[in-house]
C-alpha cells in the first residue's frame, strides 16, 4: 500500500553501491527504516544530500505492516533548512542532536506532540540569527518531557544535590555516582529554568557546558535501556567546549 508521511532524518546506511538505508521519525507511523534505492547512482543524480541530519523530508512509500524496512517510491524536501546545512555550528549541532533521537526514540507508533516538538525545534535552530552553542542542551532538557523522564526542579529548601536516578534534586550529597555536586547541580536548575526563546540566556563557559553536557547523556543512559554512547559527543566537545 502506497502511504505519505513527513519524517525527521535520523541516521543513514549504505546499502549496496547506490543506495541508502534511512532511519526517520515520521509523524504517521514513529519511528520507521525506509530503503531508498538508486539515490547514490552518479554526481549528476546524486540526491544524498537530502539525507542529512534533521532534514524533513516528505515520503510516498510502499508501506507494508510486516516489513521492517520499507520501500520509498518518491521523496522530496518538506521544509528547507536555510541555515543548518551551512553554518558549521548548527550542522555539528544538529549530528548531535540526531544520533540521540536515533539512539533514544524506538517506538513505532506515531506520537504528534513529540513529532510537532521535532520539526519546531528543528525550525527554530535553524531561524536563530546567531548560532547558541547552549541550544542542544537545551534540546535534550526540553526532549526529557516526551520520552518520560523530565527532571524534577524542587530545588531549595536545602534539595541542592541533583539525583541522576531519581531526577530530582536531594538535601544530602551521598553517592558521588548519581548525584552531582552544588555547583553542577545549580548549573542544572539554571538549564533547567531556560527554553528555546531564552537560550542566549544561559550563558555557559567552555568548562561548565562539557560539564553540564557530559552529566545530561549520563543522565539519558540512566533511563534509556540500551542506549549505547553517543559517538559525536567527542566532536561536539571539541568543537564548543575547548
Amino acid at each position: 500500500m502506497i502511504r505519505k508521511t513527513r519524517g525527521i532524518v535520523l541516521h543513514t546506511t549504505r546499502y549496496g553501491e547506490s543506495s541508502l538505508v534511512v532511519q526517520c521519525y515520521t509523524e504517521q507511523y514513529g519511528r520507521q527504516s525506509y530503503m531508498v534505492k538508486g539515490v547514490r547512482k552518479s554526481r549528476k543524480q546524486n540526491r544524498s544530500n537530502l539525507f542529512q541530519p534533521l532534514f524533513i523530508l516528505d515520503f510516498e512509500v510502499y508501506h507494508k505492516e510486516t516489513s521492517e524496512i520499507h520501500l520509498v517510491k518518491e521523496v522530496s524536501r518538506a521544509t528547507p533548512l536555510n541555515s543548518i546545512p551551512y553554518d558549521l555550528t548548527k550542522s555539528t549541532q544538529a549530528i548531535f542532536m540526531a544520533e540521540v533521537l536515533y539512539r533514544t526514540v524506538r517506538e513505532e507508533e506515531p506520537n504528534p506532540v513529540l513529532a510537532h516538538f521535532l520539526i519546531n525545534s528543528i525550525q527554530l535552530l535553524d531561524a536563530l540569527e546567531e548560532p547558541s552553542a547552549d541550544f542542544h542542551i537545551v534540546f535534550l532538557f526540553q526532549l526529557t518531557k516526551y520520552l518520560g523522564f523530565y527532571p524534577k526542579n524542587n530545588y531549595g529548601d536545602g534539595n541542592i544535590f541533583f539525583n541522576l536516578v531519581s531526577g530530582s534534586f536531594k538535601s544530602y550529597p551521598g553517592d558521588p555516582a548519581i548525584l552531582l555536586d552544588e555547583d553542577l547541580s545549580d548549573l542544572w536548575r539554571l538549564c533547567m529554568m531556560v527554553d528555546y526563546q531564552s537560550v542566549k540566556d544561559a550563558e555557559l563557559n567552555g568548562a561548565q557546558r562539557k560539564s553540564v553536557l557530559d552529566q545530561l547523556v549520563r543522565y539519558y543512559k540512566l533511563h534509556v535501556d540500551g542506549m549505547g554512547e553517543i559517538r559525536s559527543l567527542e566532536v561536539l566537545h571539541d568543537f564548543f567546549h575547548n
